[in-house]
């Protein structure tokens, strides 16, 4: 897990892969093909690239022509830009149309880093989400990316893919297979259990062994496709484990956390915990920095899980009863 693959050239190779196979496949850039790495696509396609320069809301606009016309438009930005600065284009053109657009947001969330506290995404799963007919995916590793990249050109139907700046660890190994709207068991446990997705999903890796340490099991759920949602999966942690700890690389406010805590509020409320930006915009810092900053990395998320753990013993002698 400790190996650093290139996000952007995984993005590449995979664009290329598809392009190969299926003659409906186009890229639109927005003038940033250096951060989503699809120039492998431009030089192995020339004719079906497509570079609208520092236009993203005409980044849109031609993805839903293109994909009117039967293709499959791969259109990508920073996901700060995808989601905020053509939110419209893409909810009215695309998603109400339910055209078979592919937005790809690059460098999201605090994986921006120094290009500023501007260019940092807090919001764009919870715009994404709040759409009708569209699919989120955030992988957490570049094997998951290729095979995710793979799953939503097959899928007919807009997608948002929320891709960190990388590299990133490698956590899956060549064996395993990304189903959409189904989350993955990574490690199974009974005291808490941790749902986590991107770049989040190995900083949850890093917190396991100091919870060992303490005498706390927790079960761990790698969550890569945030609409639609593994509600089973989610659910049957609930009543098992009976306390939730979400963790994300995104506001806590409308992102994963949110999704979970809807989800259990009307179906089976237990205690949940929410790891992530708190309601505030960006810096310009390294990640390290950041992740430390926002009470976000590997030790806050084991002192999340002790609090959840904590609040569910002293309810368990009071007046709340979990055993349902």
């Amino acid at each position: 897990m400790t190996n650093l693959v290139s996000v952007q050239k995984i993005y590449g190779q995979t664009l290329v892969e598809m392009g190969e196979k299926d003659g409906r496949i186009v890229v639109v850039e927005a003038d940033l093909m250096k951060a989503s790495g699809s120039r492998p696509f431009a030089d192995r396609f020339p004719e079906r690239y497509f570079q609208v320069g520092v236009a993203e809301q005409n980044l849109i606009g031609v993805a839903a022509g293109l994909a009117a016309s039967g293709l499959i438009p791969f259109a990508s930005s920073f996901a700060n830009f995808i989601s905020k600065r053509c939110c419209d284009q893409v909810s009215i053109s695309v998603a109400y149309n339910r055209f078979n657009v592919k937005m790809c947001g690059s460098y999201a969330g605090l994986t921006n880093e120094k290009n500023g506290g501007t260019h940092i995404s807090v919001e764009d799963l919870a715009i994404y989400r709040s759409m009708p007919n569209m699919v989120v995916i955030v992988p957490g590793d570049t094997v998951e990316l290729a095979q995710a990249m793979h799953v939503m050109a097959d899928y007919e139907g807009p997608v948002y893919l929320r891709m960190a700046r990388g590299p990133m660890p490698r956590i899956f190994g060549e064996d395993y297979i990304f189903v959409l709207g189904k989350g993955c068991l990574l490690q199974d446990g009974d005291d808490a259990t941790i749902i986590s997705t991107g770049i989040m999903t190995y900083e949850s890796i890093r917190a396991i062994p100091k919870l060992k340490e303490k005498g706390i099991n927790v079960r761990h759920i790698h969550l890569p496709t945030i609409k639609p949602l593994d509600e089973d999966l989610i659910l049957k942690a609930a009543k098992e484990t009976k306390a939730i700890v979400t963790v994300e690389n995104h506001s806590i406010l409308g992102g994963l956390g949110g999704a979970v805590a809807e989800l259990l509020s009307e179906n089976f409320p237990v205690l949940l915990k929410r790891v992530g930006i708190r309601d505030k915009f960006g810096e310009t810092a390294t990640l390290e920095w950041l992740l430390e900053n926002n009470r976000m990395s590997a030790p806050f998320i084991v002192g999340a899980v002790r609090e959840v753990i904590d609040h569910k013993i002293s309810y368990k002698k009071g007046c709340c009863n979990f055993e349902q």
